[in-house]
């Protein structure tokens, strides 16, 4: 069932919340991603006001039970049980950045009323394996590749896309539009596509064969994490058809830290 009966106007339904954006003066619209009912737009009135009893829960990336009352444009919040509030992350920016990275792609990619089990239940997992402690690049990681998987968009790691021959242990270049690795012969087919090394053709590789389990336990320098970083981005914004923002901070404070202050000495 993709939605509610149109003759039930009361419904209950577990969600996460992926985005929120003030309404009026004391209402907020709301964006959940769903188990029953895929990603739904819904309207917490008076949200905003001291004391309201929806006020604590429907932060972003929280996972709620809520009941909804139809409305004419948006159903409307009328109570809220939380489920996990997942606070842990509100004391890491890291944690934080990749667990609404990982929403903001369920937002883009999906269209509304569209069930999905398997994606609310890997939404769920993987945001509460970052909330746990998980190194939050490895699990972003994972959900970018079962996501895509899941949703049609498998990135090819294996044979080159556009001749089909067997990939060598040598640089292949990431191609989006294509859907996946090319090797050097094709590699005019596309020429945006980002060249990849050995070793970031590994670890994907890896993570596509062995999943989460095993890519935990290792531990990729920082190059290679900002290169797989930057390949995943690449193939996200493709079909996004927008630049993403939730990693942009985080980004921009790791470039800060790599730039080393200026001696006063003299020396």
């Amino acid at each position: 069932m993709s939605e509610p009966r149109r003759g039930d106007r009361l419904y209950r339904t577990e969600a996460i919340v992926l985005s929120g954006v003030d309404f009026k003066e004391a209402d907020r619209i709301l964006t959940l991603y769903t188990r029953e009912h895929g990603k739904i737009g819904v309207i917490a009135k008076g949200i905003r006001k001291p004391g309201s009893k929806l006020g604590y829960g429907l932060d972003q990336l929280a996972r709620v039970r809520v009941m909804l009352a139809r409305g004419r444009e948006l159903d409307v919040v009328t109570n809220v049980e939380l489920v996990d509030p997942h606070l842990p992350l509100s004391g890491d920016l890291r944690a934080y950045s990749y667990a609404s990275h990982m929403g903001e792609l369920v937002n883009r990619l999906t269209k509304e009323h569209e069930e999905q089990r398997k994606l609310f239940d890997l939404l769920a997992g993987a945001i509460s394996v970052v909330s746990d402690g998980v190194d939050p690049f490895a699990v972003a990681r994972y959900f970018e590749m079962s996501l895509f998987s899941l949703l049609g968009y498998r990135i090819e790691l294996y044979s080159c896309v556009r001749c089909g021959r067997e990939l060598q242990a040598m640089v292949n270049s990431l191609s989006p539009r294509l859907g996946g690795l090319i090797c050097p012969a094709c590699e005019l087919a596309d020429a945006a596509a980002l060249p990849l090394s050995v070793n970031a053709q590994k670890y994907l590789r890896l993570l596509d064969r062995e999943g989460l389990t095993e890519i935990v336990h290792r531990l990729p320098g920082d190059a290679l994490r900002a290169e797989v970083e930057q390949a995943m981005l690449l193939y996200a914004r493709y079909y996004c058809e927008r630049d993403l923002t939730s990693l942009a901070v985080l980004r921009s404070m790791q470039h800060n830290d790599q730039v080393e202050p200026v001696s006063s000495s003299g020396d």
